[in-house]
């Protein structure tokens, strides 16, 4: 079987169980009651074990190891893993300070904060993104890229990405954001791990901005029971009051940037390799 049609078959395989742990839809046949956060982790982290296991069972399946894909706690993948995190942390941050001056509101201290909350978040945010790393880079990304090249692997992924995205009822210029947003990080995070020829980076990066995005810079409307505790810091304002391309455009101007960046970076590398070569 060619290449991309074992990243085909593993996309729809993980796709039905997305639908089935993370949309929750499994979620109403528990033999047990959790409280709702935590029966949303469980969830989250069936997902990715089983991410983790499929990935095994279709490297198995082409003689290869999974450390081939990059995917390993190898001392090198956990120390990049730490890197990038930082890295996350501060273009994200530096991003949702930007994101305020350009919607026009302060970021202010929530009063009800504490220390578990911010580590609960931590903790969920590194499996959920681990998951989605599993799912949208490692096997089938390479797959692709062993098929048509790499370039075309990233476009391949980014449609695939979008089209996840995209949700029937949602107001036009929301879904366009929903839909362009994750697109343009599939294509940094694709490209950091093509970059490196490991996951820990990427993870770390991806893990990073979410921590920052939901765990500190908290954008959400609160509610109850939500899955991820709310944030350090919440707008001063009502969200409604604000703009959403205010709100949107300095992620996605960041975005472009990071990925012109990265881009020129990984392109050197390979240009450099293939003179040695």
């Amino acid at each position: 079987m060619k290449p991309y049609l074992k990243a085909i078959f593993f996309l729809a395989l993980l796709t039905i169980l997305d639908l089935l742990f993370r949309k929750g839809y499994i979620g109403f046949i528990l033999p047990f009651q959790l409280p709702q956060n935590f029966t949303v982790l469980l969830l989250f982290t069936l997902f990715t074990v089983c991410s983790w296991l499929a990935t095994r069972g279709f490297c198995k399946r082409d003689e290869i190891e999974i450390n081939d894909l990059g995917i390993s706690f190898s001392a090198r993948n956990r120390g990049e893993f730490f890197y990038g995190f930082l890295v996350g942390v501060g273009l994200w941050a530096i991003v949702s300070l930007i994101q305020s001056i350009s919607a026009g509101f302060s970021w202010i201290l929530r009063p009800d904060i504490s220390l578990y909350n911010i580590l609960y978040g931590l903790v969920f945010i590194f499996i959920a993104d681990l998951g989605t790393e599993l799912y949208t880079r490692g096997y089938p990304l390479t797959r692709f890229k062993d098929n048509f090249g790499a370039n075309t692997a990233i476009i391949i992924m980014v449609f695939f990405v979008s089209l996840k995205s995209f949700s029937v009822g949602v107001e036009s210029e929301l879904l366009f954001y929903t839909i362009l947003i994750p697109a343009l990080h599939t294509v940094f995070f694709s490209i950091i791990y093509f970059k490196t020829k490991r996951l820990g980076a990427s993870l770390g990066i991806h893990t990073g901005a979410n921590f920052v995005t939901i765990s500190i810079f908290d954008l959400r409307v609160e509610q109850a029971n939500q899955a991820i505790p709310s944030g350090v810091f919440q707008p001063n304002v009502d969200l409604e009051t604000l703009s959403l391309t205010a709100l949107q455009l300095p992620w996605v101007f960041m975005a472009i940037i990071f990925i012109v960046t990265v881009y020129f970076w990984w392109s050197r590398k390979t240009k450099n390799s293939n003179n040695q070569t």
